[in-house]
């Protein structure tokens, strides 16, 4: 009986198909196709929000309550946190090997370097002026800029001068000033 019914089924579909011609066959396999497109596609990211959801709860979960407490978000409280934000003076030395080192890194050896910490009263912060004379090719020297800027947060390229004795020369004698802003620590 199974066999006859095989049969029975196989010889509707035919007629069906011979009923709807191509294009209703075409559209009946883009219908099909596009639903398990949809399925396929639906079926990852349910799974990836509902994962981001569980994630998003444990972090909520994790942060600090402020319910019931005062929270003070004055200009001065951002201001003190900028501050916190920013090295102690007493890491400016070992900023200004960062950044002798990473001249080194590009093959770019200053001949000397003037540094400055410039103290204003009014302000909480200072800051350590680095001057550096190098030479090398135009690419090494805006690489080595970036990479201070990248590693150092708080520091600022202020000026950027160069020359080049010859046109033809890939040698470029650059000045660079970069200022580095520091937490003044309080006496």
């Amino acid at each position: 009986m199974g066999a006859i019914n095989q049969q029975a089924v196989a010889a509707w579909l035919r007629y069906r198909a011979h009923w709807l011609g191509w294009q209703g066959m075409l559209g009946g396999t883009l219908l099909l196709a596009s639903l398990v497109g949809a399925l396929v596609w639906w079926l990852p990211g349910k799974a990836h929000l509902e994962q981001r959801e569980q994630e998003l709860a444990k972090l909520r979960q994790a942060m600090p309550q402020h319910q019931g407490k005062f929270v003070d978000r004055s200009p001065q409280a951002s201001l003190n946190t900028f501050y916190r934000f920013l090295p102690a003076e007493s890491e400016a030395t070992s900023l200004l090997t960062v950044i002798l080192s990473l001249a080194g890194e590009h093959g770019l050896t200053p001949d000397k370097a003037d540094y400055a910490l410039v103290r204003s009263p009014s302000a909480a912060f200072s800051r350590y002026q680095i001057t550096l004379p190098v030479r090398g090719s135009y690419v090494e020297i805006r690489r080595f800029a970036n990479q201070v800027l990248n590693r150092i947060p708080a520091a600022a390229l202020n000026d950027i001068s160069m020359k080049r004795q010859d046109i033809n020369t890939e040698q470029v004698e650059a000045r660079l000033r970069f200022t580095v802003f520091l937490h003044r620590e309080q006496p």
